[in-house]
């Protein structure tokens, strides 16, 4: 039988930590594809790599067999690969997607191409939209026969555990892919869900995942705190971040028939309970990092606050982590310079992207961003 082989794009924290730990588990052959040869010659050596899977009930170590790694500088070996996986994962960064494109275009063009379906597994909405794009520029289209679904990854995983290829990471994960543009049946791999409706999951993930995470670190860099877990367990902090939980909650409920606010009220308490967990370090500049993506109009934060706004809905807890993160000034946050850029440039309204619908919550905020600098 021939053997299912994967090939993932990036082999950091989300290549490693999530897609190859989960494919491999599974039996599944996994090839890394990255820029890095320290990295490629690492997991050509060992074959294997560590993972720390750190949870409520203490922690255990998975070594992740079955793994092999291409330089993706060495352009026909990448093509190379790739071609030979029936599943085509990236995990690079959307902004990254462009410069990978060009690889899965050529393999997905060879005759003996096995590429079945293509995912960007990129914390971006659109992710695999996006790739596709990309491809659909350099080679004019893509085949029928190839599926490229949208997906859904939430895995905390902040990086190495002691040198090499260690990772530490949370036992708990979600992986979920649109199931109508899925090619095939399912895979049939442990923790990979087929979904129907995917952008229902996805709006609950941005706001009560990635929002609530983006407002414990701005807030908690605010007050001096170096992990995430500090900034929740600070009592005045965790006070805001439920008021912004229920906040959001109230909001998504009102949008969706399908979900309950007694629900999403606790989906999000449950993170912030997830975030608080201290046997999994999450170092709180990891985590406030590219702060002017996380402040857009339509992002975690801003977003829900301006649907809130417009509905009469509390905005205090949310206008505090929108301020917290406008007014950082921590150069050890990766991305500081381009907030400052667009600060210096246009002014913190044009950070946010409201307009004239947004007039209350744009009070809201300019009265605060005036107390900050009285």
């Amino acid at each position: 039988m021939t053997t299912r082989r994967a090939v993932v794009f990036g082999a950091g924290n989300i290549g490693r930590g999530l897609l190859g730990w989960l494919f491999a588990r599974s039996g599944w052959e996994v090839v890394f594809l990255d820029v890095s040869p320290q990295v490629v010659d690492l997991l050509n050596r060992n074959g294997s790599y560590p993972v720390i899977e750190v949870g409520s009930d203490g922690r255990s170590t998975r070594t992740i067999t079955g793994v092999s790694a291409v330089d993706a500088g060495e352009t026909e070996q990448a093509i190379t690969a790739t071609a030979s996986a029936e599943l085509v994962c990236t995990a690079v960064g959307a902004g990254v997607l462009g410069r990978v494109a060009p690889t899965i275009a050529t393999a997905l063009r060879r005759e003996d191409s096995r590429i079945r379906n293509v995912l960007a597994c990129e914390n971006a909405d659109p992710n695999t939209a996006l790739l596709r794009q990309h491809i659909e520029s350099l080679a004019g289209g893509v085949p029928q026969s190839v599926g490229f679904p949208e997906t859904l990854v939430d895995r905390m995983v902040p990086g190495s555990a002691g040198g090499g290829l260690s990772l530490e990471v949370e036992s708990r994960f979600e992986f979920k892919v649109a199931r109508g543009d899925w090619m095939g049946v399912d895979p049939g791999i442990a923790g990979f869900e087929l979904v129907p409706d995917l952008r229902l999951h996805r709006m609950r993930k941005l706001w009560l995942v990635n929002g609530l995470h983006a407002a414990a670190a701005f807030l908690g860099l605010e007050a001096g705190h170096e992990t995430v877990a500090q900034s929740v367990s600070d009592p005045s902090i965790h006070a805001r971040l439920e008021e912004i939980a229920e906040t959001m909650a109230e909001v998504l409920a009102s949008q969706v028939d399908d979900w309950q606010l007694e629900e999403l009220v606790a989906y999000g308490r449950s993170n912030l309970d997830r975030f608080a967990g201290t046997a999994l370090v999450d170092p709180i500049r990891r985590v406030a990092r590219n702060p002017l993506l996380k402040l857009g109009p339509d992002e975690r934060l801003v977003g829900p606050a301006r649907a809130a706004a417009r509905r009469g809905l509390p905005t205090e807890a949310l206008c505090e982590a929108i301020t917290a993160g406008l007014a950082l000034t921590d150069d050890r946050v990766a991305g500081m310079a381009e907030l400052h850029d667009a600060l210096d440039a246009g002014g913190w309204l044009s950070v946010v992207g409201l307009g004239d619908a947004d007039a209350p919550l744009i009070g809201n905020l300019r009265a605060r961003m005036a107390d900050r600098t009285s």
